[in-house]
């Protein structure tokens, strides 16, 4: 099945974590995936697996590895997950980090939408789907162009929601909590007690646990198929209930 015969899939920061979820949720859910990230052999291998098409490059300049895909015909699911953490405490001042974490998190994925419209407006029947977090309704300090960005990513939702409706384009935001990635074992592994760490984290969780990438895959997948179709315009948290915990 190659990329013109099959729904297709574009998700960013496909070559790990929560990308690469998505990129296997969408792939078994019968979609032809273009799988972006900036590290090359992670693209290649995830698409190799799922016999997809690596999308080699940086989201932040799309001119140098989008043409491929605006050959692919309709574009049915555009899945905006690359990204990264990042603590920006204000006594830095370091606006250089502020404004790549801005240009990653909500111009990125505005030029890249624009760019692959018509794509996504033949499909007739489109999801665009941004990667967000919980820390886009609450965070903590030191958060700043990180939250800053996943809550700009929320008003980006709803309006584009309201402005692509009329071609059968939908525009969601899906926001995880804890999800353990390399990033979280990484900062786990940093802390002076990394098992008393990681239970606390899960202890938080009213399911007694955090998420995985599958998680949130299958929560996209579900909201890319036609089962969610008048699901719009909206945020969907996937925390496990983290959220619901009076502080």
């Amino acid at each position: 099945m190659n990329a013109k015969q099959a729904r297709a899939a574009l998700v960013t920061g496909a070559g790990r974590g929560i990308g690469e979820a998505c990129a296997r949720a969408l792939s078994a859910a019968g979609h032809h995936v273009w799988v972006n990230d900036i590290d090359e052999p992670e693209a290649l291998r995830v698409a190799r697996e799922l016999g997809g098409t690596p999308a080699v490059g940086d989201v932040t300049t799309p001119s140098d590895w989008i043409a491929p895909v605006l050959d692919c015909g309709p574009l049915h699911v555009l899945v905006h997950s690359a990204g990264y953490d990042l603590e920006t405490p204000l006594a830095d001042g370091d606006v250089d980090a502020f404004d790549r974490m801005l240009r990653l998190q909500m111009s990125a994925p505005f030029e890249l939408t624009s760019r692959l419209l018509p794509l996504l407006t033949k499909a007739r029947g489109a999801a665009v789907i941004f990667i967000s977090s919980v820390q886009g309704e609450q965070t903590y300090p030191h958060m700043a162009a990180y939250a800053g960005a996943k809550a700009g990513q929320l008003g980006m939702v709803k309006s584009l929601a309201l402005e692509l409706g009329a071609a059968k384009i939908r525009v969601l935001a899906v926001s995880p909590g804890y999800i353990d990635s390399r990033l979280m074992e990484a900062w786990i592994q940093s802390t002076p007690n990394p098992a008393e760490t990681r239970a606390h984290a899960d202890a938080l969780h009213p399911l007694g646990r955090i998420g995985t990438p599958a998680d949130v895959g299958a929560l996209v997948a579900f909201l890319a198929s036609p089962a969610a179709e008048f699901i719009n315009g909206t945020n969907i948290v996937i925390d496990g209930g983290l959220s619901a915990r009076y502080p």
